[in-house]
């Protein structure tokens, strides 16, 4: 059960947001460091939030994910020309 609300379904997804934001902030130390791998990495990060916010029904931020998610995947996309071409 979780600890503040007892629904134990909050805590799966509190360990899915863990896990997200985790996967962010490597994303992050990636891209830090001029690799392309950093945007990869934000789409599971991006993927298990939209799953929370589907279940959670917090459509809002359930659309900003899903543009966030195609940005990154444009971006890679970008990186990767700029890099071979």
């Amino acid at each position: 059960m979780d600890f503040l609300t007892g629904d134990p379904h909050l805590i799966t997804q509190n360990i899915m947001g863990g896990f997200a934001f985790f996967l962010t902030c490597v994303a992050l130390i990636f891209l830090q460091k001029k690799n392309s791998v950093g945007w990869l990495l934000f789409i599971p990060s991006y993927l298990i939030q939209i799953i929370i916010f589907w279940k959670t029904e917090q459509f809002f931020l359930l659309i900003q994910m899903i543009v966030l998610l195609i940005f990154s995947l444009i971006n890679y996309f970008k990186w990767e020309d700029e890099k071979n071409g």
